[in-house]
């Protein structure tokens, strides 16, 4: 593991133990315009977001993934969001690449809210897009998902758990082994001083394909609202434990991007 990406970690972690703006607030729908409310996905609302991804795995392979991200409501209820990212692949034992990678569609639709509380069923398709199979998974995935957004006032929190099965539909090669697995995640969002934010994430994969063994990955974001339109920030993160020859397990990771609110 690299020193500063633990320094980093350490550095998150003091600041979300030390810097919470908690709020006394007693209502459970996020204040209209409040940080909450822009970053609450049960307001059906344009986004914009734009990231960059640096990721170096145990073998010495590197990959980073620069890709726009934008959210198109449909109704109130029903949001499309699409991904497409530009991938650079350096392998352990091979070529670099670089290209295209595989656009990811994902359609939720909020089937339930109150109390603070919304409720969604979405269906993600990671299509078979990449221009080289080093630069995409070489199959289409299709991956039923459930997730939720629940508003802590108390704590200026959001927490997103979220469950999903992907599972191969097509793949280039006949002889390709399937991909399945079960992504597990437990997000939550905290707003703090001076307009900064922390958001973190823990994800385990159960990989059905091999005997379910699980992977499991720490990020810790930091950013800013430089207004309450505008999110800029930067996201390390860490792999836990798994098998290392596991496609979900990366060594460290190391992310900065920005978001971008439509009124």
């Amino acid at each position: 593991m690299k020193l500063h990406v633990y320094i980093w970690i350490a550095a998150l972690l003091v600041t979300v133990s030390i810097n919470p703006a908690f709020s006394q607030s007693k209502e459970s729908e996020p204040e209209p315009g409040s940080v909450a409310d822009t970053v609450n996905p049960a307001k059906a609302k344009a986004r914009f977001f734009f990231r960059n991804e640096f990721r170096e795995r145990e073998d010495g392979a590197q990959i980073n993934i620069t890709e726009p991200l934008f959210d198109l409501p449909l109704t109130d209820n029903l949001v499309l969001r699409m991904q497409l990212p530009y991938v650079f692949n350096n392998q352990a034992n091979g070529p670099t690449s670089n290209g295209i990678g595989d656009l990811t569609t994902n359609l939720y639709y909020r089937y339930k809210r109150g109390g603070g509380k919304s409720y969604f069923a979405a269906l993600d398709v990671r299509w078979d897009t990449a221009s080289e199979p080093t630069l995409g998974v070489g199959r289409t995935l299709v991956g039923p998902t459930w997730f939720a957004s629940i508003n802590v006032p108390k704590y200026d929190t959001i927490l997103f758990p979220l469950v999903q099965t992907y599972f191969t539909a097509t793949k280039r090669n006949d002889k390709a082994n399937d991909i399945t697995y079960t992504a597990l995640k437990w997000r939550s969002l905290t707003k703090l001083e001076n307009r900064f934010y922390t958001f973190a994430e823990m994800a385990v994969f159960i990989d059905h394909e091999d005997s379910n063994d699980s992977t499991g990955v720490l990020e810790l974001e930091l950013g800013r609202f430089a207004n309450k339109q505008t999110m800029i920030y930067a996201r390390p993160g860490v792999g836990l434990w798994g098998n290392t020859l596991s496609r979900y397990l990366f060594d460290w990771n190391f992310e900065i991007g920005y978001r971008y609110f439509f009124k």
